[in-house]
């Protein structure tokens, strides 16, 4: 539970790295890196499921406020805190890990954490950019937009880990 406290620190650089630079990156309007899901991804498996949710919905809310959104991020972090469990269960080898680390490339090796965290931030951009459109007249433009952020936003994380991963060793 200590690491947990972790979490809530980081949070505030998160949202500002969103709202403050990585909202003003839009190449074509088709590819908005989204890395503050990475604060979901890289929560460890025995995290109980009312915390995924509770910090999920805060973080949402802070995102909304802050890009003046209403709802949409909220939303649709909170459908993600729902399926972590199920997508932990499915994606993670069981006795691979201990429930107890945190999810980072350094853990789950690169295989494993690539298809874990390219599923959870492409259910996510799926949702958030279906909700954010809401409307199936532009299908193919949001299916390249989700396909689009996704490939970018894990090229971010992942070069994330890669970095968190040199500064530990």
């Amino acid at each position: 539970m200590n690491d947990i406290y972790k979490y809530l620190w980081v949070v505030p650089s998160f949202i500002l790295l969103q709202v403050l630079v990585l909202n003003n990156i839009q190449f074509v309007n088709y590819i908005n890196p989204l890395v503050y899901i990475l604060l979901l991804i890289t929560l460890p498996q025995d995290t109980e499921k009312w915390f995924f949710i509770i910090f999920s919905f805060i973080l949402g809310i802070l995102l909304d406020v802050f890009e003046g959104n209403i709802g949409l991020n909220a939303s649709s972090l909170v459908f993600i805190s729902f399926l972590l469990p199920y997508l932990h269960k499915v994606l993670i080898p069981k006795n691979s890990v201990d429930e107890k680390d945190r999810l980072s490339l350094k853990i789950l090796g690169v295989r494993v954490f690539s298809v874990y965290a390219i599923s959870v931030i492409f259910i996510h951009n799926l949702f958030l950019f279906f909700l954010e459109h809401f409307s199936t007249s532009g299908f193919l433009f949001i299916i390249l937009k989700v396909v689009l952020s996704s490939i970018v936003t894990f090229i971010i994380i992942f070069t994330f880990q890669l970095f968190t991963l040199k500064s530990k060793e």
